[in-house]
This record gives C-alpha cells, sequence and structure tokens, in this order.
C-alpha cells in the first residue's frame, strides 16, 4: 500500500466539506464532478484522510436515497470481507456489548428490535451458523442474502463520502468513510451472529475466510430509535411469520396502529397490551389484558367482522372507524374493567382463571357480536374497504372521497340486536368460566386419568373446586360464543349453576 504523502497545505477541515441537502446533509467530497476536490484528495489535504483511526474506510461502496422524495431514506450498500464485516458491525448481536450502543441511543433501539436468542431463535443461530461454516469449507454455496443495518445519527455529522462516480442524482459510486460506531442489524439479526460465530471457528481462520469471505450489507445513516423500530416493523410487518406483537409494538405509523392506538388511548387497555418481550397475557400474568395482535384483530372484527386485513386499513378511513372502536373498547371497560385488576388481591385469583371474557376468544367474540349489533352502521364502510381501487393513483383526498361515495352506495344492513339490549345481556352473563354453561361451549381440561380437571382456587375467605375449563383460541370457541350471546337462548348464560 502506497504511503500518503504528507501535505504541504493547510489541511481543509471536515467542516468545510460541502453538505448534500439531497443526501439528508451528508459531507459529500465530489471527486468527479468538482476538479479542485479531486485534485485536495488525490493530494491527501482533506482532514478526515489523517483521522482514519476514527473511520473505517470503504471502497467500491454506493450510496443511495431510497423511497419517497418526502421521506427519503440515506443508504450506502458494500461488500466487506468477513473480518471487515465484523469490524465494521461491531458487535454479535446475540451478545450486544452494554458499553457501545448504550451511549449512542442505540440500547432503546435493541430492547425493541431484538428477540431474545432462544427456542426458535437459538436453533436458527446454530444453524446459519452451521451453514456458514460449510459454506467455507467448500461444502455449499453460500446464498447469504444482504444484511440490512443503521448506523445512530448521533454520529452521522462525522460521516463522508468520496464520490468517483456519479451516475444518477440518486446514486453515487465511490469510498465511504464510516464512523467506528456499532452498526445494528433492522433486518438479519440471526445471520448476522451466525457470522460471528462462524468467524471464530478454527476453519475460518485455517482457510482464511475471514480475509476471502464475502458479504453485503446496506448500511442506513442518521437513523433514530424510533425510525429503526418503524424500519422492523415495516420490514416484518407484512406477510411474514415474524412475531406480530414485536411487530405491531413498533408499528407507529400504519393505519391500523393509529387506530389502536386512538381507540384505547385513556382507556384500561392503554399500557396493558403485550408486545412480544413482556409478560404475556397468561392465565396468571395479570399485567396485560391482551396481546397486540389480538387488540388488532379484535378492532378488524369490529370494523368488518374480520374480513378485512390490516394492510386493508388505510389513513383515511381511521376517522371514520374509529367511533365505532372507540365505543366497543369502553364499552368492555365498562362491563368487564372492574375485574381485570392488577395486581390480583389477595383472597381471590388472577382474573383469567377465573373469568372468560379475559381471553383472547372471548373478547373476539364479542367484537364479532358487537359488529353484528351495529351492522346497520358499520357494514356500508365495512364493505367499501378496500374495493374503490383508487389508493395506488390518487392523493389521499381523492381517495377518501372515492371510499365515501363507495360507502353512500353501499347497500343497507340490518342490526340483530339494539346496542342497549347487548350491553344489557353482556351485564346479566355469569362470567365464571367454571359455570356450566361455559364447560358447555368450551368444554373442559382433562387430567391425566382423562377425567375432568379440577383445581382449587380461592373464593374469598374460603375455597372451592371446580372444573377448569378451556379456553381455546380457535374459530370453532369464537363462533359458539357469537352465536349463543346474539341467540334467542342466551339466558343460558345467565345461570349460576357450576360444572359438577
Amino acid at each position: 500500500m502506497a504511503i500518503p504523502s504528507i501535505p504541504k497545505n493547510q489541511l481543509i477541515p471536515n467542516d468545510q466539506i460541502p453538505r448534500s441537502d439531497l443526501f439528508g446533509g451528508l459531507r459529500i467530497v465530489r471527486y468527479q464532478a468538482d476538479p479542485a476536490a479531486c485534485d485536495a484528495f488525490n493530494q491527501n489535504r482533506y482532514e478526515f484522510q489523517w483521522e482514519q483511526e476514527e473511520r473505517h474506510v470503504i471502497p467500491g461502496a454506493t450510496l443511495a436515497v431510497k423511497g419517497a422524495p418526502s421521506n427519503y431514506r440515506i443508504t450506502a450498500m458494500i461488500h466487506p470481507t468477513l473480518k471487515q464485516f465484523i469490524d465494521i458491525v461491531k458487535y454479535d448481536p446475540s451478545a450486544p456489548p452494554i458499553e457501545d450502543y448504550e451511549a449512542l441511543e442505540m440500547k432503546d433501539a435493541h430492547d425493541q428490535t431484538q428477540q431474545d436468542f432462544k427456542g426458535a431463535k437459538k436453533e436458527n443461530l446454530a444453524n446459519f451458523k452451521q451453514y456458514n461454516v460449510e459454506a467455507v469449507r467448500g461444502d455449499r454455496i453460500a446464498y447469504l442474502p444482504p444484511i440490512s443495518g443503521w448506523q445512530s445519527s448521533v454520529v452521522f455529522d462525522e460521516t463522508i463520502f468520496v464520490a468517483f462516480d456519479e451516475p444518477s442524482d440518486l446514486v453515487l459510486y465511490g469510498q465511504l468513510y464510516l464512523p467506528k460506531s456499532p452498526v445494528m442489524q433492522s433486518d438479519g439479526q440471526t445471520q448476522t451472529a451466525a457470522l460471528f460465530q462462524a468467524a471464530q471457528t478454527g476453519i475460518a481462520i485455517k482457510s482464511g475466510a475471514l480475509k476471502r469471505f464475502g458479504v453485503t450489507m446496506e448500511i442506513e445513516l442518521n437513523v433514530t430509535s424510533e425510525k429503526a423500530a418503524q424500519s422492523f416493523a415495516d420490514r416484518n410487518g407484512r406477510g411474514s411469520k415474524k412475531n406480530k406483537n414485536l411487530v405491531a409494538v413498533m408499528d407507529s405509523s400504519s393505519a391500523l396502529a393509529k387506530l389502536r392506538g386512538q381507540s384505547i388511548q385513556g382507556t384500561i387497555f392503554d399500557k396493558r397490551l403485550a408486545d412480544g418481550r413482556t409478560v404475556g397475557a397468561t392465565e396468571t400474568a395479570t399485567k396485560n389484558i391482551v396481546d397486540l395482535s389480538t387488540m388488532d384483530q379484535m378492532l378488524l372484527n369490529v370494523v368488518s367482522r374480520g374480513s378485512k386485513k390490516p394492510e386493508q386499513i388505510k389513513h383515511y378511513h381511521v376517522q371514520h372507524l374509529l367511533p365505532f372502536c372507540r365505543d366497543f373498547i369502553e364499552m368492555l371497560e365498562g362491563q368487564f374493567g372492574s375485574a381485570w385488576l392488577d395486581p390480583t388481591p389477595k383472597d381471590s385469583e388472577p382474573y383469567r382463571r377465573i373469568y372468560v371474557h379475559g381471553w383472547a376468544f372471548a373478547l373476539k367474540a364479542l367484537a364479532l357480536a358487537y359488529h353484528d349489533v351495529r351492522r346497520s352502521e358499520i357494514h356500508p364502510y365495512a364493505t367499501s374497504i378496500g374495493t374503490t381501487g383508487m389508493d395506488e393513483h390518487t392523493t389521499a383526498e381523492e381517495a377518501e372521497a372515492a371510499f365515501l361515495k363507495a360507502v353512500a352506495d353501499a347497500p343497507s344492513a340490518t342490526s340483530v340486536l339494539s346496542v342497549a339490549e347487548f350491553e344489557d345481556r353482556l351485564g346479566q352473563i355469569d362470567w365464571l368460566r367454571y359455570r356450566k354453561h361455559w364447560i358447555a361451549l368450551t368444554g373442559y381440561k382433562l387430567d391425566r386419568s382423562g377425567s375432568k380437571k379440577r383445581r382449587e382456587i380461592k373464593d374469598g375467605a374460603s375455597k372451592k373446586v371446580i372444573v377448569e375449563g378451556k379456553a381455546e383460541n380457535t374459530a370453532a370457541a369464537i363462533n359458539s360464543v357469537v352465536r349463543k350471546i346474539l341467540s334467542d337462548t342466551w339466558t343460558d348464560l345467565t345461570h349460576h349453576e357450576d360444572e359438577k
């Protein structure tokens, strides 16, 4: 490697490198377009050229802006060796170094976006590691997808790009001077951890793979922890099998997320939704009433009887659907909120252990029943969602106008009950899980001998033995509850006889 000559003239300070408005204020040396910048770079007269301890020098980088002009993302596509990749990323996501990313506002993002490497994720990590080891050994071709990462906005001002070629306004080719700060993954955490582990194997070291094994990575620059969380949600929330609760809690921009947030704001559900990382909504965990994905399904049941997908709900729908969703949530709070206690009182049991209405299947059923009760009002909106075919080609105002026209033209529908009668029924129903009528609907658990499973529970100052009912979150269980509540025989649910 040629030793750079010592500049005879004063160095050009980094803060004198022009910023590019198009690239979010990134400092760019226009090597191709600016002869003076070209000469200065060739003569090593820039300050950053003498600060190699502070930045990774990454040749062959493609800088680009992605997305719409109103919200461009600045990304750099690079192709490092395995060793360079490890040096750039700096940390193994399965065992992150607290001291680095905490100072760079990355800890919050890590807590939100990284799942614990346990269970299936831990097994996937071992499988990916073995895949990489086999590729290093030559047993297979390494078909590795590009890893998507991001670097904190805290160090963006120190990032510099030298543009050797400018094929278009939106794409530059050249050399990236990236601050030596951690790069977190927005997608590909398990693959990154596997590469770190593979790099530590004897075969990787002996074969020279650290310097010859190629990796592709796209780094998004100038990212806050909030943007990182949204990125995770957007990348993993559409048509994937990722943890839906984890995706939902990070999704702050989708229409359904806004509908959910406004529907529960200030109610008993606010801050009591399980997000995939906190304690869930199990029989004994009383903090969270439902998980996020269940709440989303409840709202979809309210507005469309479950016939619409989350992505079909648009921003211009929210204000029209919100009154129904908000009323439903407030109805649940009024009917059952006093029973959803956290922590559990001393002489009682966790509410899901004793009440049906604390379970996902029952709440989804109530959402469906609510839709049927207000069908005359909701049906025109429900049938008009996703039918206009205008969203991809019109402004939001035009799309909303088309939606409202479809609502006006929609056929009428009849509600099965009045809202008042529905709420009166809910108030009269005995919701204890061990009542005979609920066991008839949900079935009972079996003990090891195949008999009805029984449990002793606290009942005030005394105790009682009950039959444990099932709480299966299945379509059959949900529909059976809906049918019974709305049927002429709904009073069967008001009896107080325990299952024997």
